[in-house]
């Protein structure tokens, strides 16, 4: 029996990400094996491996997962290996590397490569070599925006292949532009004022997501809209942070912290406007799942907004590290309701080519090309 291997950073990456595709491997007859932090029992997968990956390129831990990972390629020798997430993806690259890939296809998804225009010499220079280092062993990169994808021009393989998908794709079914009473019965479950004004940022508590941005926008909005109301989905390192910055400010009563969220399509039935202060993205899907509910977004310039967003058409886009820029926008699209509803109905279009069955049958049909091409 043909087997595939999935490698990503944590089992939410694949849970939320990759279900459909193992399911896809699992009725071409493959077994199906995923290799994960922590490891855990997940959907369509036969045999799940823990590996202790973790968020420093060079730590030892990432060296002993990879030297895991080169034992477990050797045992299986898999038909294809599809790596994915930045520092999980070079960690089992590694692994194929050390063990010898032999006929094995490899592909890596660059779901947003860590170094981007604008970032820190010493942060490009340490997250590229990497990548540099290991074009060799992989047969195909997966790009999903255009920096990227001009990146992995030199990053390829000779004899390799680029392929630009849109995303890993978002379930149109599942978010859907809420009706009046859809919102008035969100509001109420959530206990949120009908005249508030709600904005929404789903998104982990970290550098990259770039909240403190947000929460001194805020501070500008409230000024002039009191009625402002922003929900926060999401944990991580940062979360106290900026409770604690939010409070300085005096927002407490605007800034609410709901958590992670698993089922963010009934949060964004109650909201009025999407936003994201990221200083970095590859694909966004909280961009995407906004979208399709029919929210204008008011996002940062960066890779991965700009190729979601119009400025202009359908949603707006503020230069990063600006956030009196960035409240100007927001407060442009509370005093002109009409245009951002208008914007909201352009974007919910164009999402509409980030959806899972488009985005399904690009990714497939990529794995096969590399399949059939070994």
């Amino acid at each position: 029996m043909p087997k595939v291997l999935i490698c990503a950073s944590t089992s939410t990456h694949i849970n939320n990400f990759h279900l459909p595709y193992l399911e896809f491997f699992k009725k071409q007859g493959f077994e199906t094996h995923v290799a994960v932090p922590g490891g855990s029992i997940i959907e369509h997968a036969d045999i799940v491996h823990s590996i202790p990956v973790t968020k420093s390129f060079f730590s030892v831990k990432n060296i002993k997962a990879a030297l895991m990972l080169r034992k477990t390629i050797r045992a299986n020798r898999y038909e294809l290996i599809l790596t994915h997430t930045a520092l999980a993806g070079a960690v089992c690259r590694l692994g194929a590397a050390l063990a010898g890939k032999g006929r094995s296809g490899v592909i890596h998804t660059v779901h947003g490569y860590l170094f981007y225009r604008g970032c820190g010499l010493l942060k490009k220079l340490s997250c590229y070599i990497p990548e540099y280092l290991l074009r060799g062993v992989t047969d195909c990169l997966i790009t999903m925006n255009e920096e990227d994808t001009e990146t992995a021009q030199r990053l390829v393989r000779k004899g390799g292949s680029i392929i630009r998908v849109h995303g890993m794709g978002v379930d149109p079914e599942r978010f859907q532009p809420a009706d009046e009473a859809e919102k008035r019965f969100s509001r109420e479950r959530f206990s949120i004022p009908e005249s508030a004004f709600v904005l929404v940022y789903a998104a982990e508590f970290s550098k990259r997501k770039n909240h403190i941005e947000l929460i001194r926008a805020m501070k500008t909005v409230v000024s002039e809209h009191p009625e402002a109301l922003l929900l926060l989905c999401g944990s991580g390192a940062l979360q106290d942070y900026i409770e604690t910055e939010a409070q300085r400010l005096g927002l407490s009563e605007n800034i609410r912290f709901l958590g992670w969220q698993g089922r963010m399509e009934e949060i964004y039935k109650a909201c009025d406007l999407a936003v994201s202060s990221s200083i970095s993205e590859g694909m966004p899907f909280n961009i995407i799942e906004a979208q399709l509910c029919a929210l204008p977004v008011v996002a940062s310039k960066i890779r991965g907004h700009t190729d979601l967003i119009e400025d202009g058409v359908n949603g707006r886009l503020y230069p990063p590290g600006d956030p009196e820029g960035f409240a100007r926008m927001i407060i442009d699209a509370i005093n002109s309701p009409d245009r951002a509803n208008a914007q909201g109905q352009a974007a919910r279009k164009s999402a509409m080519g980030y959806t899972l069955p488009i985005a399904f049958e690009e990714n497939t049909r990529a794995y096969m090309s590399v399949l059939n091409g070994r």
